[in-house]
C-alpha cells in the first residue's frame, strides 16, 4: 500500500510566513518582498496555473533570470503538486526546444526574449498550453506581473506521493543532448533536510545567491527559505557588488564557484568589512590550492566545500571549516580533499567490475541514498547504466584516506567544467562535424586561469577546404550556449588514435599550452 500523500516541501515553504510574515524574504535587483507577500503572490500564480490548464503532476518549465519571480514560480509549482523544470537561461534556443519537447510541459514561464523565440516555433511543442512571460504584454501570452498583482490569494496545497516527481533538471549529456534528471518528492525533500542540517541554517542568516537558481542552487534555495533566511538574488557576478552586498546587508552565507572566489580575491582591495560571513560555500569545480589559501587568509575560517552531482544531490561529501587545514596524508593534502560523506550518503569506490577497490587505490565514486535520482527522463538505457542496484555511478574517480576523506583525482567521463557549467565534448564535436570543412574533431578541457577549464577543439580539415578558428567558434555559437563554444581551436593533420582506433583525449590534453583563439590560423 503506497504511503499517504505528503505536503512536506509545500509545508517547508509555508513555514516562515506563519512565523515571520513581515520579515524580508527575497531581495533582487528590482525590489524586495516579505514572506507574507511572497506567499500571496505565489498563491495567485498557483491559481493562474490551474486556470491555464495545468494540473497536479503536469510539468511546468521556467526559463528565468535569478530574481524574485523565479522563486515565486517554483513555490507555486510545488504548492500545486506539479513538476518543476528549471532550464538554464544560457541554453541556446535549440537546446531549450529539445528539452521542452522531451519533458512535454503544460506551461512555460519565461522572459520576453525566450517567449518570442518559442512563439515563433510553437508548432514544435504540442504539449504547451500556455506561456507566462515577464515584461511587456505579448499576444498569446499571459503576463506575470498582472497575475501576481491581483486576485484571490487563497489556494489549497496539493500533496505529492513520496514517489511522485517534483523536479526534472536538465543537464548536458554524453550523447550530445541535454538529459532530464528526475527527482521525486521524497528525494527532493530529503535533499532540503540535508541542507538545513549540514549547513546549520537559521532565520538569522542573510544569504547571497550568486550561482543560478536553475543549477545547484535549485536544491538549496528552498532550505534557506524554509529556515526563514533573507535571500539576495543576483543574476550577474560582479566582485565589487558582492563586496558591497556582504558589507551593506551583513551577509552571513554565500555560495560561490571557485572561479568567482578567484575573481573576488583579485578585485578585493581589502577595505570591505566581511566580518558578518559565517560560511563561504564553494563547489562545482576544483579550487586551486593557492586560491583556497588566499581565501582562508582573507575571509577567515568560514570556507566549506561540498562535492555533489545532480543525480545524488546536494551535499554528498562536505569539508567543514575546521577541516580546512594543511595536513599531508598518503592520499593527498587535506585541503585538496572534498571532505567526508554526510550521514544520509553511503559512498563506495569501485572498479570497472563494480568491486570495491583496495584502501588508498583510485576507484569510481558510487553513491546510495534516498537523495538519489529516480532516473533520466525517457532514457531507460542511460538510467540503467547510471543507477545500478540502487547505486548512482558518478563517473568521478577518487581515493579515500584512512579517516574517510575523499580526494577527486580525475573524471571517468570527459566532462569539461568551465565556470561551474558542465560541457560534454561530444556535444561540441557534433556541432563541429556539421561544418562542411571539418573532417574530424575532438574537444577537451584546457586549463584556464579564470574559468578553471576552457573548451578547446582540435580539428582536422577536409582536403581542399579552409576554415579559421574564429569561423568555427562562430559556427558553434549558432547551435550552442556561449559557454560551450571553443575558446581555442587548434588545427592538426591527424588526431591521435589508440590501437583500437579511438581518439586519445589524454594525448590532446598533454600537447602543451593553449593556442590563443585565432593563432592556430587556417588550413586546407
Amino acid at each position: 500500500m503506497p504511503p499517504p500523500p505528503d505536503a512536506g516541501m509545500a509545508r517547508l515553504l509555508d513555514a516562515p510566513a506563519a512565523r515571520s510574515p513581515d520579515k524580508t524574504a527575497l531581495i533582487d535587483d528590482d525590489g524586495a518582498v516579505t514572506f507574507a507577500e511572497a506567499g500571496r503572490m505565489a498563491n495567485r500564480l498557483a491559481r493562474a496555473f490551474a486556470r491555464l490548464g495545468a494540473a497536479r503532476g503536469d510539468r511546468v518549465a521556467l526559463i528565468l533570470p535569478n530574481g524574485i519571480p523565479f522563486v515565486l514560480v517554483e513555490i507555486a509549482i510545488v504548492r500545486s503538486g506539479m513538476v518543476k523544470v528549471p532550464l538554464n537561461i544560457r541554453f541556446h534556443i535549440e537546446e531549450v526546444l529539445y528539452a521542452l519537447a522531451d519533458c512535454e510541459p503544460a506551461l512555460l514561464i519565461c522572459d520576453g526574449a525566450c517567449a518570442d523565440a518559442v512563439l515563433a516555433r510553437r508548432d514544435r511543442l504540442p504539449s504547451l498550453k500556455s506561456i507566462v512571460t515577464l515584461g511587456r504584454r505579448r499576444d498569446g501570452c499571459e503576463r506575470y506581473e498582472d497575475i501576481v498583482a491581483r486576485g484571490d490569494a487563497a489556494v489549497p496545497t496539493v500533496a505529492y506521493g513520496a514517489d511522485d516527481p517534483i523536479l526534472i533538471r536538465y543537464t548536458g549529456g554524453t550523447t550530445g543532448r541535454p538529459k532530464g534528471i528526475v527527482h521525486t518528492h521524497a528525494s527532493f525533500l530529503s535533499v532540503n533536510r540535508d541542507v538545513l542540517r549540514e549547513l546549520r541554517l537559521t532565520a538569522d542568516d542573510v544569504v547571497l545567491n550568486l550561482g543560478h537558481l536553475s543549477h545547484g542552487l535549485n536544491f538549496m534555495w528552498g532550505a534557506h527559505y524554509g529556515a526563514g533566511s533573507t535571500q539576495i538574488l543576483r543574476e550577474r557576478f560582479e566582485p565589487a557588488r558582492v563586496l558591497d552586498d556582504v558589507e551593506r546587508h551583513r551577509v552571513s552565507f554565500v555560495y560561490m564557484v571557485p572561479t568567482m572566489v578567484q575573481r573576488l580575491l583579485r578585485d578585493d582591495d581589502g577595505r570591505a568589512d566581511l566580518s558578518s560571513l559565517r560560511m563561504l560555500l564553494y563547489a562545482s569545480a576544483p579550487m586551486p590550492g593557492p586560491v583556497l589559501r588566499a581565501a582562508l587568509e582573507r575571509f577567515g575560517p568560514v570556507c566549506v566545500q561540498v562535492y555533489t552531482l545532480s543525480e545524488a544531490p546536494v551535499i554528498t561529501t562536505i569539508l567543514r571549516p575546521d577541516e580546512h587545514v594543511d595536513l599531508a596524508t598518503p592520499a593527498g593534502n587535506r585541503l585538496e580533499s572534498c571532505g567526508r560523506a554526510v550521514a544520509t550518503m553511503e559512498l563506495r569506490l569501485i572498479d570497472d567490475d563494480g568491486a570495491e577497490v583496495a584502501p588508498g587505490a583510485v576507484g569510481e565514486i558510487a553513491v546510495r541514498s534516498v537523495n538519489n535520482m529516480a532516473g533520466y527522463c525517457r532514457r531507460p538505457a542511460e538510467t540503467a547504466a547510471a543507477l545500478v542496484d540502487g547505486w548512482v555511478l558518478t563517473g568521478d574517480m577518487a581515493r579515500r584516506d584512512d579517516d574517510g576523506y575523499f580526494y577527486i583525482v580525475d573524471r571517468k567521463k570527459d566532462v569539461i567544467i568551465t565556470g561551474a557549467f558542465n560541457v560534454y565534448p561530444k556535444e561540441v564535436e557534433d556541432v563541429l562535424y556539421r561544418h562542411p570543412a571539418v573532417a574530424q574533431a575532438a574537444v577537451v578541457g584546457a586549463p584556464d586561469d579564470e574559468w578553471g577549464e576552457a573548451v578547446k577543439a582540435f580539428v582536422v580539415l577536409r582536403p581542399g577546404h579552409v576554415a579559421t578558428a574564429q569561423e568555427l567558434t562562430a559556427f558553434c555559437g549558432d547551435f550552442l550556449a556561449g559557454y560551450k563554444k571553443p575558446r581555442a581551436v587548434e588545427f592538426l593533420d591527424a588526431l591521435p588514435l589508440s590501437p583500437v582506433g579511438k581518439v586519445t583525449r589524454r594525448a590532446l590534453r598533454e600537447r602543451g599550452p593553449d593556442l590563443p583563439l585565432g593563432e592556430a590560423g587556417a588550413k586546407g
